[in-house]
C-alpha cells in the first residue's frame, strides 16, 4: 500500500497491545535484575547485544524508512565513543554523566555532516558516508590528544569496583536498546513516521502532497545518528578501550546491515529478530573460522533471494501481526 495515500487519515492495526505490554514489562523486569544472577561474561555479551541492536535499528530506520543506505554507519559509533572517552578522561567526570553529552555531540556531528552528505544520492551517498568514516578514522589515527593509533583507555572508570562498573555499563546498554526501540516506535507513529513512509514509497508523490522531504530525512539522520553514537559510547565502555581502527571499523556497518537484511528492512520487529539470529549464529558457529563468515554471507544472499522482507516477513505472511502498532491502514468509511 502506498503510504502517500494515507496522508489524510491513518489507523494502526491492533495487535494485542495489552498482552504485548505485559510480556515486555515482564522481560524488562527480568533483564533489569540480571547483574544479581548472571556472570560478568554474560553481562558483557548482553551489553554487546543491546548496543548492536540499537545500531542495527538506527541503520534500519535510515535505509528502510528514509531510503538512506549508509555504508559508513561506523562514523557515528566512533564519534560517540571518542567524545565519551576524551571528555571523561580529560575532565575527570563520571562517564555515565557524559553519555548525554556524547549523544548530543553525535547529534551535532550528524547535523553538520548532513550538509555535504545530503548533496549526494543513491550509490554516491552510500560511498560518501564510508569515505567520511574513513576520514574520521585517519584524523583520529593522527591525533595525539586522542591517543593516535594506540587509542586510549577509559581511565575515569578505574575508581569503580568491578561489580559496579559491569552493572552500570549493563544497565546503560539495556536503557540504550529499550530507549532506541521506544523512540523509533514513537517517531513512526507520529507525523515524521508518516512523512518518511510516504517518501520511501514515492518521493515525487510525497513532494506533491506537501511533505518536506529534506526536513524529514534530516530529522531521521540526526535521530539515527544520536542513537548510534550513544550505542557506540556504551559499547566501548564495555571494552574500556578505544582505537581508531576498531572504533571506525566497517565491521559495525556490516553487522548492522546483516541484521537488518536477515530480520527485515523497514520494520521494528526485523532488527529484534535479526539481532537474536545474528548472535545465536555467532555464538554457535564462530569457532569454524572462515567457514562461519562464508555461512553468514550465504545466509544473507539466500534471505534476499527467497525472503526479501527478511525473517519477519515469513511470519507476517502467515499471521496478520503488528505488535508495535506502527503498520498503517486506510481508514474504513
Amino acid at each position: 500500500m502506498n503510504a502517500v495515500a494515507l496522508m489524510d487519515g491513518t489507523r494502526p492495526r491492533k495487535g494485542g497491545g495489552a498482552v504485548v505490554g505485559v510480556v515486555l514489562l515482564a522481560v524488562l523486569g527480568a533483564l533489569a535484575l540480571a547483574p544479581w544472577f548472571t556472570s560478568f561474561a554474560t553481562q558483557r555479551l548482553l551489553v554487546e547485544i543491546f548496543t548492536v541492536f540499537a545500531m542495527a535499528l538506527a541503520w534500519n530506520l535510515l535505509a528502510g524508512y528514509g531510503g538512506l543506505v549508509v555504508v559508513g554507519h561506523q562514523m557515528f559509533v566512533g564519534v560517540g565513543a571518542y567524545v565519551l572517552f576524551a571528555l571523561s578522561n580529560r575532565l575527570g567526570i563520571n562517564p555515565w554523566l557524559m553519555l548525554p553529552l556524547a549523544t548530543a555531540a553525535t547529534a551535532l556531528f550528524a547535523l553538520l555532516s548532513a550538509l555535504p552528505m545530503f548533496r549526494l544520492s543513491g550509490a554516491h551517498f552510500a560511498v560518501g558516508t564510508w569515505v567520511l568514516a574513513e576520514m574520521l578514522r585517519i584524523l583520529t589515527l593522527n591525533n595525539e590528544w586522542l591517543g593516535a593509533g594506540g587509542g586510549m583507555p577509559l581511565e575515569a572508570l578505574a575508581s569503580f569496583d568491578r561489580w559496579t562498573r559491569n552493572a552500570g555499563v549493563y544497565w546503560s546498554a539495556l536503557i540504550t536498546g529499550v530507549g532506541a526501540l521506544f523512540i523509533a516506535r514513537l517517531m513512526l507513529r507520529g507525523k515524521l513516521g508518516l512523512a518518511l513512509m510516504s517518501v520511501r514509497d514515492s518521493e515525487a508523490a510525497a513532494a506533491a502532497s506537501g511533505v518536506s522531504i529534506q526536513r524529514a530525512k534530516l530529522a531521521l539522520w540526526v535521530i539515527a545518528g544520536s542513537i548510534t553514537g550513544l550505542a557506540g559510547a556504551v559499547a566501548y565502555m564495555n571494552t574500556l578501550q578505544v582505537t581508531p581502527d576498531a572504533t571506525f571499523s566497517l565491521n559495525w556497518s556490516a553487522a548492522a546491515i546483516f541484521i537488518a537484511v536477515l530480520g527485515g528492512i523497514g520494520t521494528l520487529e526485523g532488527p529484534i529478530l535479526g539481532t537474536l539470529l545474528y548472535f545465536l549464529l555467532r555464538e554457535s558457529f564462530a569457532s569454524y573460522g572462515s567457514w562461519y563468515f562464508i555461512g553468514l554471507g550465504s545466509l544473507a544472499i539466500a534471505t534476499m533471494v527467497f525472503a526479501p522482507g527478511g525473517a519477519w516477513s515469513l511470519l507476517t505472511r502467515r499471521w496478520a501481526i503488528d505488535p508495535f502498532g506502527v503498520r498503517r491502514d486506510m481508514p474504513r468509511r
